[in-house]
C-alpha cells in the first residue's frame, strides 16, 4: 500500500523596502560598524513602513505563494500564521484576518507561536493534519513578523537581538505532491532560559493600565547577557546538531546525505559552528543575514525559496530546514525534493 505523502507546493514571500544599514544601527547603538559588518556579519535588513504591519505582509506571502501554486484560495482548507506573538493587536487572530482577506472561505485559520521555531513546526502540524482527514488537501502556511519594532538600540545588552528585521513567507502544503515531500521533523525544549529574553510589560505581570509606564519596558529585553551566552554556548550547538541528526535518522538518511541545511540567520561565528559540527560546506546553505537580516520564522523558508529560484536544489535532494528559538527550542525538518 502507497504512504500518502505532502509536498511544498510553491513558496511565496515578502521584503519591504525600506532599509536599516549596520553603519546606522552601528551609531543607533554607539558602537564600532565593525561589530555588525565583520562580528556579527550584517551589512543591512529591511524595515516596514509605519503602516505597514505584521498581517499586511503576511497577505502579500500568501498571495505570491498561491499564484505560484496555481491554486484559488477557495481550495485552501487550513491556514497557519506563525509569529513571534506582536501581532497588529495584541488579543486577536492575524490568521483569521489573513483568511478573510485574501478569500479562503473554506479554510480553518489558527496560529502557531513558537518563535523562530514557528514555521517547520506549522509545516509540521499541517501535514499531520492533512494526512489524519481525508477532506483535507492544502494548507497554507504563513510566517510573518515586525520584529524590528521590538528593538532599543541604546540597550547594549540586546546587541545579539539587533540583527532581527521584517519580513515574510509563506507555503501552500499539498496532500500528494511529489515534489518537496516533507518527511519527519523533531524538536526538543531546555526552558532553563525562559524568562532570559522577553517584552516585560503588557501581560498578565504587568498589564498596561492607565498609569504612566516607562516606554522602554516595551522594547524586548535580554536579562543577563553573559549567563545567557555562556549558557547557550554550551547548549546551542549540540542542541541543534541533535534535532538535525535525529529528523535525519526519523527519514531513514544520514548527515553525509544531506545536500542543503537551511537555519534561522545567527551571528557568522554560529553559523560557521552549525556547518563545521555536521561537516557541511558553505555551498551547502544560504547565508542571507548580510543583505536580509534576521526575519525569525521567516528565515528557513525564505532561503530555502531563494535556493529554488536559482535552481540549485535538484530531483532527489535532501534538505533540511532547522531552527532555534527564543525560550529555547531547537528543531529540524527533512523534505525530499
Amino acid at each position: 500500500m502507497k504512504t500518502e505523502t505532502v509536498g511544498i507546493v510553491s513558496i511565496g514571500y515578502y521584503v519591504p523596502s525600506g532599509i536599516l544599514t549596520s553603519e546606522e544601527m552601528a551609531k543607533l547603538a554607539h558602537l564600532p560598524v565593525s561589530v555588525f559588518s565583520e562580528k556579527i556579519g550584517i551589512n543591512k535588513k529591511p524595515i516596514a513602513n509605519k503602516d505597514e504591519h505584521p498581517s499586511d505582509m503576511g497577505i502579500k506571502a500568501a498571495l505570491e505563494a498561491i499564484n505560484k501554486a496555481g491554486i484559488t484560495p477557495s481550495e485552501i482548507d487550513l491556514i497557519a500564521y506563525c509569529g513571534a506573538g506582536d501581532y497588529d493587536y495584541r488579543f486577536w487572530s492575524p490568521a483569521a484576518k489573513i483568511q478573510n482577506e485574501i478569500r479562503a472561505e473554506n479554510a480553518f485559520a489558527f496560529e502557531v507561536k513558537n518563535f523562530c521555531n514557528g514555521g517547520n513546526l506549522a509545516i509540521h502540524i499541517c501535514r499531520n493534519m492533512l494526512l489524519a482527514d481525508c477532506d483535507l488537501h492544502y494548507a497554507l502556511v504563513i510566517c510573518s513578523d515586525k520584529l524590528s519594532m521590538l528593538l532599543d538600540y541604546s540597550d547594549q545588552d540586546c546587541l545579539s537581538t539587533f540583527t532581527m528585521a521584517d519580513g515574510a513567507a509563506a507555503a501552500i502544503l499539498n496532500k500528494g505532491e511529489p515534489s518537496n515531500q516533507i518527511l519527519s521533523y523533531h524538536a526538543i525544549t531546555n526552558g532553563k532560559l525562559a524568562d532570559s529574553i522577553k517584552v516585560p510589560i503588557a501581560g498578565t505581570k504587568f498589564p498596561v493600565s492607565g498609569q504612566p509606564i516607562d516606554s522602554k519596558l516595551s522594547y524586548l529585553k535580554v536579562a543577563n547577557p553573559k549567563e545567557l551566552e555562556k549558557t547557550l554556548s554550551d547548549l546551542y550547538l549540540d542542541n541543534y546538531c541533535k534535532v538535525i541528526q535525529k529528523s535525519l535518522q526519523k527519514s531513514g538518511y544520514k548527515i553525509n546525505e544531506v545536500d542543503f541545511l537551511f537555519t534561522n540567520q545567527v551571528k557568522k561565528s554560529l553559523s560557521q559552528g552549525i556547518l563545521n559540527s555536521l561537516g557541511l560546506t558553505d555551498e551547502q546553505t544560504l547565508i542571507s543575514l548580510p543583505e536580509y537580516g534576521h526575519l525569525g520564522a521567516v528565515d528557513t523558508m525564505f532561503c530555502l525559496a531563494k535556493t529554488l529560484e536559482d535552481k540549485k536544489i535538484k530531483p532527489g535532494n535532501i534538505v533540511v530546514l532547522a531552527s532555534s528559538a527564543a525560550g529555547f527550542s531547537w528543531a529540524a525538518l527533512t523534505v525530499k525534493y
